[in-house]
């Protein structure tokens, strides 16, 4: 069964739980106001061994999976889901250096041990998925890449110390590794409705990166066609979807709460037959949910990856999650749309969450083409 956690996985489901709630849980509304508290807290999930995940040991790493991610990510988006989207890049991007002896070398310790923030940028203006209409971001010079052009929406753009910047080269994906205050590099930010701290908007301008700080990633993309859409590559959209189950849990959790304090002709509130109902519905919604998610990672750890399963995965909870908050904020009333709650706060991020990682059709239209519809393309809407 895919829920059954390890004993080990229980071990680190209730370590992030028990810091979370001790620490992010009072200062949850910060992660609004600016990138000091996300910073402040994606470091200590570093020290706390959190970003080790993916990583095999013999580098540093607690050689866990998809499964032992995702329960970190749901506890971590629980308490804050914009300290939890920062794991993000802080996870997944540490296995994708090991594809390169010198960048594992020079930053793979600091980024899993929240020393070093990373950021990746991967948007171009023409639509992350839409490789037929990017144009080459960079052309080889010598010993360097000359990189042009703009990357949107980059989560922890703002505040990187590394960045890993993806784009085309002769049609072929390619990530270059820059660090803060590389020549040729500016960042302005990009403010947004949920996840705390702006994105950030990456211009390039005749940005001069040598080859050995570059990855290639032509598996992924080839002729500018997509290549990977049912290898590792997909990973993270379970990750962003476990943030997002545990923010819809939270906000359960809070009604449920505040429905039992709360009365009405001397009656708590959550007596109510037609209330109880609502609630159980809500219920019923995460814990499919959560099944969902969880089958899919188990699969993967098991060498067994269900892509299509993967891709259905992050629409049904995101959209899941956008409908429960939404439900929680109208039985708390007026309560629930005031923002000392946190609960408005979570449905921004829940809707937040319909677009990271690729939006809704996005994914249904690579189930479609992996289900083998006619015509059906890759990541296109």
């Amino acid at each position: 069964m895919s829920r059954l956690l390890t004993e080990e996985q229980r071990e680190i489901q209730q370590a992030t739980r028990t810091f979370a709630r001790k620490e992010i849980r009072p200062r949850r509304l910060e992660a609004y106001d600016g990138h000091e508290f996300i910073t402040e807290m994606a470091r200590r999930c570093g020290e706390l061994g959190m970003w080790r995940t993916l990583v095999p040991e013999a580098r540093g790493g607690l050689g866990q999976g998809a499964t032992t991610a995702c329960v970190i990510f749901e506890e971590l988006g629980r308490e804050s889901p914009g300290v939890a989207i920062a794991g993000i890049p802080q996870m997944v991007f540490a296995p994708v250096m090991l594809l390169s002896e010198a960048i594992s070398d020079r930053y793979l310790e600091g980024v899993i041990s929240g020393e070093l923030m990373i950021a990746g940028a991967f948007s171009d203006p023409a639509g992350v998925a839409n490789y037929a209409e990017q144009s080459d971001l960079a052309v080889r010079d010598g010993d360097d890449y000359v990189l042009n052009g703009t990357r949107l929406w980059v989560t922890q753009g703002t505040f990187y110390d590394v960045m890993g910047i993806a784009g085309l080269v002769a049609g072929r994906q390619r990530l270059f590794y820059v660090e803060r205050g590389h020549p040729g590099v500016t960042v302005s930010p990009i403010p947004k409705m949920g996840f705390g701290a702006p994105w950030g908007l990456v211009t390039l301008n005749q940005c001069r990166v040598p080859a050995e700080s570059s990855i290639d990633l032509s598996f992924m993309v080839t002729d500018r066609q997509i290549q990977d859409v049912d290898g590792n590559a997909t990973a993270s959209v379970l990750y962003a979807s476990a943030i997002t189950l545990g923010l819809a849990h939270s906000a359960w959790d809070q009604t449920v709460e505040y429905l039992t304090n709360r009365t009405n002709n001397r009656r708590p509130i959550a007596s109510m037959q037609a209330i109880q109902h609502k609630l159980v519905r809500l219920r019923s919604q995460l814990e499919a949910s959560r099944s969902l998610l969880y089958d899919a990672a188990r699969l993967r750890d098991e060498g067994h990856p269900d892509s299509a399963l993967e891709h259905m995965v992050k629409p049904w909870v995101t959209e899941m999650a956008a409908a429960v908050t939404q439900e929680c904020i109208t039985l708390h009333g007026g309560t629930g749309y005031a923002s000392e709650t946190g609960l408005e706060g979570l449905h921004r991020d829940a809707v937040g969450g319909l677009i990271i990682e690729g939006t809704t059709d996005m994914h249904h239209s690579t189930v479609a083409h992996l289900l083998g519809l006619p015509d059906a393309a890759i990541g296109i809407f």
